[in-house]
């Protein structure tokens, strides 16, 4: 990987800085980046050559995040499923990796690469809300982005569920299943 100063980051030490600012960031949003380099076991002078501010090291965890949800999603997914055990895979495979990156809720991320990699998930939510809508398990009045904006909130809050309030990333993810088809199915509740 290449950070935002030219340098060439070794793979261990970057899983070092990334792995130490995910557990900091995740108790203390505010934590600084000397702590983080002193948690990361280096300098403050090497974090800064391949992170030069804290905002490039969040965003460096963003497409970290990116990345692994979109490999623990394309594991999962498989088009001989039914579009609703696709989905309920969806949220087995990602609702784990939550714990991990919860404090993404509170911080902005500003890179290209983020904002694209999270434009490719909310693509295939979308071929798969289609396929939900075909299958007849989400009602054909309910818009397409409103579909994929409940899945991804659905995550966010199955995250928040395990990191902050003890959930068991299994009952999360009953929980967010539930509330999807539910949420959106043909019957309605009044």
């Amino acid at each position: 990987m290449q950070t935002s100063s030219r340098h060439v980051i070794r793979p261990k030490t970057l899983t070092s800085i990334i792995d130490a600012a995910i557990h900091l960031f995740n108790n203390n949003i505010d934590a600084s980046m000397s702590e983080v380099a002193r948690q990361a076991g280096i300098g403050r002078a090497t974090l800064h050559r391949h992170f030069r501010t804290k905002s490039d090291l969040v965003n460096a965890i963003g497409i970290r995040c990116i990345e692994e949800m979109n490999a623990a999603v394309q594991a999962a997914d498989s088009e001989e499923e039914p579009a609703i055990e696709r989905l309920r895979l969806m949220l087995r495979a990602t609702i784990p990796i939550g714990d991990r990156y919860a404090f993404l809720n509170f911080v902005p991320l500003a890179d290209e690469n983020v904002k694209k990699g999270y434009d490719q998930q909310l693509t295939w939510a979308s071929a798969l809300v289609k396929s939900l809508r075909d299958q007849g398990v989400i009602a054909p009045d309910v818009p397409t982005r409103w579909v994929v904006a409940q899945i991804d909130q659905q995550i966010w809050t199955a995250w928040t569920a395990v990191s902050e309030w003890g959930f068991d990333p299994k009952d999360a993810e009953t929980l967010a299943f539930n509330t999807l088809m539910y949420g959106m199915s043909k019957s309605k509740v009044l």
